[in-house]
């Protein structure tokens, strides 16, 4: 008796095949392979749900008619992560410059469910968690990508180089330059509250 693999069980690679010869199931196995990690990404950039799944909607619409032309020069997930970041960051760029952005840290499921006892600590990090969203915000661009691609999904140097298309001594010089930007700006605050 053959064995037989799942679509679920299938590696990235032979799902992008799959699709490219014409199975159209397998696109809806890569998209839900990935749409959490995707969707937080999209949220870390633009700090709203609603926006957030829209870009990814319209990001996913970009993926499926060019996945037929993927080659694999990179990983299928650095290749859905640099979509959803490039319209993620188009989304922000057509937004009028004068719109605040909320930084309602009940937005990003911050509080957790022990802190509902100790309204005063709930408060100080919900505080703390705008502060770090406001200071990752006021770095450049390439700057907050790499943090984000660091810090919030993992990525090893190596894979952010790839994503980024640099060097992974670029990515190192990024990450130190967005630190120190970072421990400058949340230094008086944590001063503050300790």
């Amino acid at each position: 008796m053959a064995d037989t693999v799942t679509a679920e069980e299938r590696s990235d690679e032979q799902l992008v095949t799959a699709f490219q010869a014409g199975e159209e199931p397998a696109f809806a196995v890569l998209v839900d392979r990935y749409k959490a990690r995707l969707l937080r990404l999209a949220q870390s950039v633009l700090h709203d749900e609603e926006e957030a799944k829209d870009v990814l909607q319209d990001a996913l619409i970009k993926v499926y008619h060019a996945l037929g032309k993927f080659r694999g020069a990179s990983s299928v997930y650095t290749w859905l992560y640099r979509i959803v970041m490039n319209q993620a960051i188009d989304h922000v760029r057509r937004r009028p410059e004068h719109a605040p952005e909320a930084l309602d840290a009940h937005e990003y499921h911050l509080a957790d469910a022990s802190s509902a006892t100790r309204p005063d600590k709930e408060m100080l990090r919900n505080e703390l968690h705008q502060h770090i969203f406001a200071a990752v915000d006021e770095l450049p661009v390439k700057h907050r990508e790499t943090v984000l691609l660091r810090e919030v999904e993992g990525l090893s140097y190596k894979e952010i180089a790839g994503v980024m298309k640099c060097s992974e001594g670029t990515v190192m010089s990024r990450l130190f330059y967005a630190r120190e930007r970072l421990r400058e700006k949340l230094t008086p605050y944590l001063k503050g509250t300790l």
